[in-house]
């Protein structure tokens, strides 16, 4: 089992300390939790992460949520989520607050604009990642590229992208 202190530490460092939402947030959990504490297989890890993107809501939560309690158990899934979420939640919160005095300001205005396009890098950068266990099977690259085509040309829904993706992937199981 992981000593709870560093398990702790990783899920509240990764869900409050990282910045630009979800896909940065895997992308760190990816390196600390597989490649540097191989704590997880890549295989789990992608694993996980497909299934949590296939939930309705939040879907980091969930994938916390599943990531830890395989890591910690089903307490340590609920104490990770807690973790994770309530610090930002509640800074989160604060920043609505005084959102409207901070909304006419011209620097705050650019700073949230160069924000965005880094959070566009990190995502790309954490799809690439979170497809690099797999990068050696040709079908998971066709349904990677199909899936960004078809998400970048918005002709068909998220939900229709990951069902036809479970389907295509689902008639060539992987070896394991």
């Amino acid at each position: 089992m992981v000593p709870w202190p560093q398990f702790l530490s990783e899920f509240a460092r990764a869900g409050n300390l990282t910045l630009g939402g979800g896909p940065p947030m895997i992308a760190e959990l990816q390196r600390r939790v597989i490649y540097e504490r191989r704590w997880l297989p890549p295989e789990d890890f992608g694993l996980l992460y497909s299934v949590a993107r296939l939930t309705p809501g939040t879907n980091i939560l969930a994938f916390i949520a599943a990531a830890a309690t395989r890591i910690q158990g089903p307490f340590g899934g609920f104490i990770a989520v807690i973790a994770a979420s309530l610090p930002a939640a509640l800074i989160i919160w604060l920043m609505t607050i005084f959102f409207d005095a901070w909304s006419g300001n011209r620097w705050v205005a650019a700073a949230l604009f160069g924000t965005l396009a880094a959070v566009v890098a990190l995502i790309l950068s954490s799809a690439w990642q979170l497809l690099q266990p797999f990068r050696k099977n040709p079908l998971a690259l066709v349904i990677f590229i199909a899936a960004v085509l078809f998400g970048i040309t918005n002709s068909a829904s998220p939900v229709t992208i990951l069902l036809a993706a479970a389907a295509i992937g689902a008639l060539k199981p992987s070896k394991k």
